[in-house]
């Protein structure tokens, strides 16, 4: 993914988070298009189940800049999503976090978070991008993911 330069990312040229995006790509699957975003599943997998909720109507950075009627369908479409991997991967607690300082579009990360995980009770991020943990599913295994993640939307 072309992390580009910061002010041109911010001011949406060649923004890979603006929509039309590919449904998938080396990065992501597309779990499901939602009201005003679209749901991916990261091909990294560390926390099982961690999805990724782009705001798709236009370039947009921060929250603040959504206006009264996106915030409430981007929140029904957030509620939807937590809901889901819920049921499907039945996580201890969830992280929810819209950072932007890598790439600055909206976008929610929805971290389920489980006891076992190396990292419990802490953050997940890592300091230093280039060190952030990974794990990848087994292709199978991913497909039986994906399926779930979307009877369940």
């Amino acid at each position: 993914m072309t992390m580009g330069n910061w002010d041109a990312l911010v001011a949406g040229q060649g923004c890979p988070f603006d929509a039309p995006r590919a449904a998938n790509t080396e990065h992501w699957d597309i779990v499901a298009t939602l009201d005003v975003s679209s749901w991916y599943l990261p091909q990294n997998q560390m926390y099982r189940g961690h999805g990724v909720l782009i705001f798709d109507p236009r370039h947009v950075t921060r929250l603040d800049a959504l206006t009264a009627e996106e915030w409430a369908a981007y929140s029904a479409d957030l509620h939807r999503v937590v809901s889901a991997i819920a049921a499907v991967c039945t996580p201890d607690h969830f992280n929810v976090e819209s950072l932007g300082n890598v790439m600055p579009h909206l976008h929610w990360h929805v971290i389920p978070r489980y006891k076992s995980d190396s990292r419990w009770r802490q953050p997940i991020w890592a300091q230093d991008v280039s060190s952030q943990p990974e794990r990848r599913l087994a292709a199978d295994d991913r497909a039986a993911l994906l399926l779930a993640l979307r009877a369940a939307i």
